[in-house]
């Protein structure tokens, strides 16, 4: 039985919260390439599956993406598809301070392009789209904290694709 009173679902918000650090914290000690990990606390779950073939020669300090993860959107264009954080952390536009920001709203993305990147315990993860789109909106400011499964930001579908 769930407990669904406001003070249950904080501490369940809490203790995934704390799950998701702990998590990330393994995983950046981890290195190599994670095949899968899944964590699960009440209702909310993570997964993880590191691509399997790494470039011969060739590491990075960018941890690779989380699998795209199944949340409700909340954009107001109900045909809008959520980029959404794969963690908790510090979201960036650019690769580094003063650098050109990955995407600007009317850009269009394709499936697996760098769109962003959250920071989280030093360690920079990149956002990648899940899916074609023209980047509609921002839903969260360059530099701005993050919740695990925030929208970060829309896309519009590309007419054809959709």
């Amino acid at each position: 039985m769930t407990d669904d009173s406001p003070v249950g679902a904080a501490a369940e918000s809490d203790l995934f919260r704390s799950l998701c650090q702990e998590t990330h914290a393994l995983l950046a000690k981890l290195g190599g390439s994670v095949q899968r990990l899944s964590v699960q606390a009440g209702a909310h779950s993570i997964e993880v599956e590191w691509a399997p073939a790494q470039v011969a020669g060739r590491t990075s300090s960018v941890a690779p993406p989380a699998v795209p993860l199944a949340v409700p959107e909340e954009s107001a264009a109900a045909d809008r598809h959520a980029i959404i954080a794969p963690l908790v952390g510090t979201f960036y536009r650019c690769p580094e301070p003063g650098a050109k920001p990955f995407v600007e709203v009317g850009d269009l993305v394709e499936v697996g392009q760098e769109v962003g990147i959250v920071e989280a315990m030093k360690i920079m993860n990149r956002i990648v789209a899940d899916q074609d789109g023209r980047v509609a909106e921002f839903a969260v400011a360059d530099r701005e904290m993050v919740e695990f499964a925030q929208a970060i930001m829309y896309l519009d579908p590309i007419a054809g694709t959709a």
